[in-house]
């Protein structure tokens, strides 16, 4: 037998390169399973010093005022107060079966985007319910209510339209509010055109009267206060019958979401669940934008607007989920009265302006209770003309920050259309740092502010970082990547159907002309998942492509829980060079799933790479048992005059034997 001698330095070599190896080997062994979430981050604990609990009970401070207040019914007949019941992880049927059963505690909602509950309870039983394991806090279910042609130009919109073409074609805005009526004219379709089938408000979700309806399709569109049609008008109203008020994006697409009632207000619990829903059907509606003016109603009591109440954290969740978020700042006027959810840090808060776009005696100022700078932007929302809700095609203009708010989330929907790609930060960096600067004295419409002191300073408590300007703002989005170029066009070929979709059975293709001398084609479906694709079957040069049913199917089947045969929207654009032409969004109607080929492609590819894997860590496994030996040898603990090739080899055999490969004869 042959005896296996290595010089020391070899040795030394060997015993390194074993030990990070056997620190690798884990890593190698696990990369074919990888995990949507990424990094998840954990908040902190953020009860533990909380200005919602001064005496340090971990129940807020708010609920024994609210039990003695006379100007909101906090408490019913039976001595039971509507409470959000906080976690410290995520509360399962048992943990509500536990509060059922301990503290008769009536569910209402249960989340997943924060780790709470929200329902009914004695008053009586509150202490004994922050006992309870896994409860960590107990809030008040506090009362939200609404925040009570001319904007166009005055933020630049229509050079946007004239300039681009971007009206928020494909792009979808919920409006989280009072509901959107679906019969009225401006709101009814995308073209005004009754012969045609394309509904504006694509789904519609009601939290006060039919809570568990949550597909989306189940109810027409109501509005039982007429608020929240006005906001919707505001920001994508068509502007029919005469065109005179026009909304900021105008072709694009509603999501009515109803958590307040016919009086205007509603609780935190019912408009959580309505954020909670949005964010679940983001993908499935495209939503890519929320609006909500509404805002803590002031009475005779008022409680914290603390970063930590349920609803700033919700909405805070909501922007880190991909569904940029836009406040009503509140229409208290005045120093330090931004409340809950415009006080949350990451949400886009926004003031109005008046007609003279200085900023509206009544609009709301920071700081926030944390000392934070708010609100982000300024808006007109003095005097509005939009549609008034059951009138069939009237209008009625109304004034508060509810329709500055409206108004800056159109904005970003035309952001959007020019670069779907950009996350709900970007779109409030964007539209801050395009923002016209406005001192807190301008025009004498308010007091000074230290802020205006500070060299170079970008913010304030009365303007936030300013007045929006929507033809800087879209630029900036769509020169993100690309140059925008509008000697570059792309247009559509195919004809639209009687639903003002084109319509693609398997062996059909969208058709789309080119100008400009077009060096790549680049294409993409409208899911926030997705990213743009060359179409490799293009020319430099051509006139011309084509995006054919097979290739629709084949990348439609791999975004997650996506339904490939129905109604779609995609977005093609032209590029030559560092320059790219405006995006050009097509409603499309897929017939048919041509996909089983493909996955089982898939899946033949899966498997390949598992068992190149496992072939790495088989051979791998080998080599450390060698350089282990080698390692073991150099520091002593085996004898090397006694351990000969044939004993390895028998090692060795053993290791393949028991990942499952039979040894040869």
């Amino acid at each position: 037998m042959n005896r296996v001698f290595f010089d020391l330095e070899t040795r030394r070599k060997m015993a390194s390169l074993a030990f990070f190896l056997m620190m690798l080997l884990p890593t190698i062994a696990t990369a074919g399973s990888t995990s949507e979430n990424g990094d998840a981050s954990v908040d902190g604990k953020w009860w533990m010093d909380t200005s919602m609990d001064m005496d340090e009970d971990f129940i807020h401070d708010a609920i024994w005022i609210a039990a003695q207040n006379n100007h909101h019914d906090y408490l019913d007949d039976e001595g039971r107060i509507s409470v959000i019941v906080d976690f410290d992880h995520p509360p399962t049927e048992d943990d509500v079966e536990m509060l059922t059963e301990e503290v008769d505690f009536r569910l209402q909602f249960r989340y997943w985007l924060i780790d709470s509950v929200a329902g009914n309870v004695e008053l009586d039983r509150i202490r004994d319910l922050v006992k309870l394991p896994g409860v960590v806090f107990v809030e008040l279910d506090g009362m939200l209510g609404i925040q009570m042609e001319d904007v166009v130009p005055a933020h630049g919109v229509d050079l946007v339209w004239q300039d681009t073409g971007y009206t928020g074609e494909g792009v979808t805005m919920a409006i989280i509010d009072t509901g959107i009526d679906g019969n009225h004219t401006a709101l009814d379709d995308l073209d005004d055109d009754n012969t045609t089938n394309d509904p504006k408000i694509v789904a519609f979700y009601d939290a006060i009267n039919n809570p568990g309806a949550t597909n989306g399709t189940e109810i027409f569109p109501y509005d039982d206060n007429g608020h929240g049609t006005h906001c919707a008008g505001i920001t994508a109203g068509t502007g029919a019958p005469d065109y005179r008020h026009i909304g900021v994006a105008p072709h694009a697409n509603l999501v009515g979401v109803k958590v307040l009632d016919g009086g205007g207000s509603g609780s935190f619990a019912a408009v959580m669940a309505g954020m909670e829903w949005t964010v679940e059907k983001r993908h499935e509606f495209n939503i890519r934008a929320a609006s909500m003016s509404l805002g803590a109603l002031t009475g005779a009591i008022e409680w914290t607007s603390s970063e930590e109440e349920s609803v700033n954290r919700m909405a805070n969740e909501m922007m880190r989920a991909g569904v940029t978020l836009f406040i009503a700042a509140g229409n208290s006027g005045g120093t330090a009265t931004i409340g809950t959810p415009g006080s949350a840090e990451d949400v886009i808060t926004v003031g109005s302006l008046d007609k003279n776009t200085a900023i509206a005696v009544y609009s709301s100022q920071g700081p926030t209770e944390e000392g934070r700078v708010k609100p982000n932007v300024a808006f007109v929302g003095s005097s509005v003309n939009a549609p008034d809700a059951n009138t069939g095609d009237g209008y009625v203009a109304l004034s508060g920050t509810s329709m500055a708010t409206p108004g800056a989330a159109g904005v970003a929907v035309l952001m959007y259309q020019a670069n779907p790609d950009l996350s709900p930060f970007d779109i409030r960096n964007i539209m801050q740092e395009t923002s016209t600067y406005r001192e807190c004295h301008y025009m004498f419409a308010n007091e000074p502010c230290a802020e205006d002191a500070i060299p170079k300073n970008r913010q304030n408590n009365v303007y936030g970082h300013g007045h929006v300007n929507a033809q800087p703002a879209v630029e900036e989005a769509a020169n993100y990547n690309y140059e925008l170029s509008l000697t570059l066009n792309v247009t559509l070929a195919s004809d639209y159907g009687l639903d003002n979709r084109v319509w693609i059975s398997p062996g059909d293709s969208v058709s789309y002309n080119l100008e400009g001398g077009i060096q790549r084609v680049q294409w993409r479906t409208w899911d926030m998942r997705d990213n743009w694709m060359d179409l490799p079957e293009f020319t430099p040069g051509e006139a011309g492509f084509e995006v054919s049913h097979s290739l629709l199917v084949d990348r439609l089947q791999y975004l997650p829980n996506n339904t490939i045969e129905g109604s779609q929207v995609i977005l093609v654009r032209a590029i030559s060079g560092a320059e790219s032409s405006t995006n050009l969004a097509t409603a499309i109607y897929i017939v048919g799933e041509e996909k089983e080929q493909e996955s089982d492609e898939a899946g033949s590819m899966g498997i390949l790479i598992f068992g190149a894997l496992s072939f790495l860590v088989i051979v791998l496994s080998i080599a450390l048992v060698v350089a282990g030996v080698q390692w073991a040898r150099l520091e002593g603990l085996i004898n090397r005059e006694s351990y000969f090739d044939d004993e390895i080899e028998e090692v060795v055999g053993d290791i393949v034997t028991e990942d499952g490969f039979e040894q040869a004869d």
